[in-house]
């Protein structure tokens, strides 16, 4: 199981510019959980330190990437991650979306 999880955060490093491949829904879990996890450690730090998360900072491209490839793998084009944008609704949408949408072949086309 540990290794499931370092293999996921590993890829999520290796894959930062990669917008083409796909995205397991349990990685896109994965890498969720110990973002947070590193988030929870390294926030109260940072604030205090440079009064903004480094860290949350370096994973946006990486996490733009991932959630691309998890949402082409749903299915969907990757212009839908602007339903960010959307307060509550869009967050709402998005979560479903990558976290408990399918996972297999999607019906959009990579770029």
């Amino acid at each position: 199981m540990y290794n499931n999880f370092l293999n996921a955060y590993q890829e999520f490093w290796l894959k930062a510019t990669n917008f083409n491949s796909k995205t397991t829904r349990s990685d896109w879990w994965r890498v969720q959980l110990v973002n947070i996890i590193i988030s929870i450690f390294t926030i109260p730090i940072f604030l205090r330190t440079f009064g903004f998360n480094i860290y949350g900072l370096v994973c946006i491209v990486p996490q733009i990437a991932i959630d691309v490839r998890r949402l082409r793998d749903f299915g969907k084009n990757w212009e839908w991650i602007f339903i960010n944008l959307i307060p509550v609704f869009g967050w709402i949408v998005w979560f479903i979306w990558l976290g408990f949408g399918k996972s297999g072949n999607g019906k959009s086309k990579f770029i």
